[in-house]
């Protein structure tokens, strides 16, 4: 189902389900203590009031740049998308790395990112066991991979509700006039 590209294999993944506060990281690195590992991770744990405070300081620190001229202005929106990502990655390998020993190696070259939305919304529930076992059966032991499907497969579920919710409420604003220039009337993704 999936192409497994083992020779650029990530040695962490974050299964991103985009209306979720939860996500999923495997940590597939061998070479550690307690790995690999399967986390079910909750958005406000890893992304509380440390991870908004570094983010407002090196926001402010771009706004007061003496070189802030008006082309910096127009960039500032990818400046600041990254600032966020890169903060947001930090925080999440912080939080991964609790468990590990002092001065253990924590860098990594590569961190994957696998988005459950588009056609990803409508595999089965064996074809997720399949997916499971494609891209992380390497590195996983059998418990780790039921353990990981268990956890895609009810977040999977969770996000085709959002998904369906999200569409019904785009289509209730714009019956009662609240919508904006563009709306969805049909998401084949949102079937069941």
């Amino acid at each position: 189902m999936f192409e497994s590209r083992k020779e650029k294999e990530a040695p962490v993944t974050l299964c991103i389900f985009p209306h979720l506060r939860e996500f999923i990281a495997v940590d597939a690195r061998t070479d550690l203590p307690n790995r690999p590992a399967v986390r079910l991770m909750k958005f406000d744990e890893v992304l509380g009031p440390e991870f908004i405070k570094r983010v407002e300081g090196d926001v402010g620190k771009l706004l007061r740049r003496p070189e802030l001229g008006f082309l910096n202005l127009v960039a500032l929106p990818q400046e600041v998308e990254g600032l966020v990502r890169a903060h947001s990655l930090r925080r999440v390998m912080e939080s991964l790395s609790r468990d590990l020993p002092e001065g253990a190696e924590t860098e990594l070259s590569s961190v994957g990112v696998m988005f459950f939305s588009g056609g990803l919304l409508s595999v089965s529930d064996d074809q997720l066991q399949e997916v499971a076992k494609d891209v992380f059966g390497r590195h996983l032991t059998p418990g780790q991979i039921k353990q990981l499907h268990g956890q895609m497969s009810d977040l999977l579920k969770k996000e085709r509700d959002a998904v369906a919710e999200a569409s019904k409420s785009e289509l209730a604003r714009l019956i009662r006039g609240e919508g904006g220039p563009y709306v969805t009337l049909w998401d084949r993704t949102a079937e069941n």
